[in-house]
């Protein structure tokens, strides 16, 4: 443990796309600080083994599709009827779609930009109604570094990752009358289960090429959940309208 076991005691953290991969890790570790979690997403039997793995005993499953900005909307206000207003939420709900933008039709686009972003607009939209989310609370989404970098094959998802950028930044300024933050968590590549499907469908020197463009390699889930936690703290309290780098120096070239 890097953090103190009680720094997140007594709040409420919907954390939206915790079935798998980065939502999973963070919901084990907000729960290891004390966090009474909601995991939202689609997978029941998903939601079920990431609830196993959690310390503590208040936390609960919301099924949810968050493909839509309505959808996503509804989780909100369907959790705050449950449980009560909410002190932050991660969300870290989407799709990729590997295509190069001469063959990228609108069903790709409409898979990106569904939970990707248009999901996120819904939480945002309903987490700033007065009565969803405290006042001095948190919102951390996921984005990436293909929000500022670009690569091949990766328009829509970086075009839908540089949407969550200014979606914070807008957030931030609303938000900040009620010393509401709004941030983002911009990651490089992450070894998970979707990392090393990923993985399996190209060469070892691309992987290792691609590899090298991280200064420290590739990161863990941990190194994510490190930082959700601290966003998600009072240690950020001064820190809104950020897309935090964590991504082993990916950008610092």
């Amino acid at each position: 443990m890097i953090f103190a076991p009680d720094c997140l005691a007594d709040r409420r953290i919907l954390v939206a796309g915790a079935s798998s991969g980065l939502g999973r890790q963070v919901a084990i570790q907000m729960a290891e600080c004390g966090a009474e979690v909601v995991l939202a997403g689609r997978n029941e039997a998903r939601l079920a083994e990431t609830l196993s793995a959690m310390a503590g005993t208040n936390h609960r499953i919301v099924l949810a599709d968050l493909s839509s900005v309505d959808a996503a909307d509804d989780l909100v206000k369907t959790t705050v009827a449950a449980v009560g207003p909410l002190h932050g939420v991660f969300y870290s709900a989407g799709e990729s779609a590997l295509a190069p933008v001469r063959t990228t039709k609108a069903q790709h686009l409409e898979q990106v930009f569904g939970a990707g972003l248009f999901g996120a607009f819904g939480v945002a939209r309903a987490a700033s109604r007065k009565g969803a989310l405290c006042d001095g609370g948190s919102l951390v989404f996921m984005s990436s570094v293909s929000a500022t970098r670009g690569r091949r094959g990766m328009a829509a998802y970086s075009a839908a990752k540089a949407g969550i950028g200014g979606l914070i930044r807008a957030l931030a300024i609303e938000l900040a009358p009620r010393s509401i933050r709004a941030n983002a968590i911009a990651a490089g590549a992450v070894v998970t289960a979707m990392h090393d499907a990923f993985a399996g469908t190209v060469s070892e020197e691309m992987v290792g090429n691609y590899r090298d463009l991280h200064l420290l390699g590739f990161g863990r889930p941990e190194d994510i959940g490190h930082c959700a936690v601290f966003l998600m703290s009072d240690a950020s309290r001064w820190i809104t309208g950020q897309s935090l780098a964590v991504d082993g120096g990916y950008t610092a070239k």
